[in-house]
């Protein structure tokens, strides 16, 4: 089951969100941590290029996220990570990690199930310049590679003009001490974790029905870190994908009521970069049979 609701209370509001995170949070770990983990590693392997991308210069910020994050594990997750002479050790798997030194991040793929990606300041602003993202929701890390913040959320309805702003100013103001988090959420047709393409698609779900898409659609939850690496000034973006057949998340009336007083609260521009209308009737109608009771 997904931990989280993030449309709870019914309100959907174009904002940042972000509330602070205690540190020994910033990781989940759960029973699906050696599948997902699998995956990642066999897409670095079959598509490394569509999941891993560096600038030059990015090295040392990858080998200060790798070594805070296996002190965060080794601190906080005693019971499921060790550390050997050969590197770090993970007990759900029985691998050994030793970190490649010219593309340090990629460890992440065998150390946690989150996405990682690495922004550091430049005249533009915060600038992506690294990432290991093995499940994206409807984006590709070679697009955003290099872009500073507002180029980034460009396709993001809304953004430039009601967020752009707050977040230069977030990004700038974080601290090594303060770690921040928030929750996004997706209607997906597709349970496919590694997802690069599908925003805006008026197609999205066409071969769903009020009798079905409680089977067949797909609720997907992003929870997704800030945390700044006091050493190289790199600030680091985590992605834990979270999701469910919609059937085992909207389980009361509540949340029935909520999801589509959320989905109501969205603009036009919204729904559709989140490829909902094509779906959207039919949604509506099994929302309204769960709400009834």
């Amino acid at each position: 089951m997904i931990p989280y609701f993030p449309a709870e209370g019914g309100e959907y509001r174009l904002s940042l969100g972000l509330k602070v995170l205690q540190p020994a949070a910033w990781i989940e770990i759960d029973s699906n941590f050696a599948s997902e983990t699998a995956e990642k590693k066999r897409l670095l392997i079959e598509n490394r290029n569509g999941v891993f991308l560096a600038l030059p210069g990015s090295e040392a910020g990858q080998a200060e996220l790798i070594e805070t994050l296996s002190a965060h594990l080794l601190e906080h997750h005693a019971d499921r990570y060790s550390h050997t002479s050969e590197g770090l050790r993970v007990a759900a798997t029985g691998e050994t990690v030793q970190p490649d030194p010219a593309a340090p991040l990629t460890a992440a793929a065998s150390l946690v199930q989150e996405d990682v990606l690495l922004l550091q300041p430049s005249s533009e602003g915060h600038r992506l310049v690294a990432g290991l993202l093995g499940f994206p929701t409807r984006w590709r890390l070679a697009d955003k590679m290099g872009k500073a913040l507002a180029g980034i959320h460009e396709p993001v309805p809304g953004y430039a003009d009601r967020l752009s702003r707050q977040m230069d100013r977030l990004f700038a103001a974080l601290t090594p001490e303060r770690l921040l988090w928030r929750l996004n959420f997706s209607l997906l047709d597709n349970p496919s974790l590694h997802q690069p393409g599908g925003h805006n698609d008026p197609n999205a779900g066409r071969g769903l029905t009020a009798g079905n898409i409680g089977e067949k659609l797909w609720f997907r939850v992003e929870r997704q870190t800030l945390r700044l690496l006091p050493k190289t000034d790199t600030t680091v973006f985590t992605v834990r994908i979270h999701q469910a057949r919609l059937r085992d998340v909207v389980t009361t009336p509540e949340r029935a009521r909520d999801l589509a007083a959320a989905i109501d609260g969205m603009s036009e521009g919204m729904r559709r970069y989140k490829s909902i209308p094509g779906f959207e009737a039919p949604l509506k109608a099994w929302l309204a049979v769960v709400a009834e009771g």
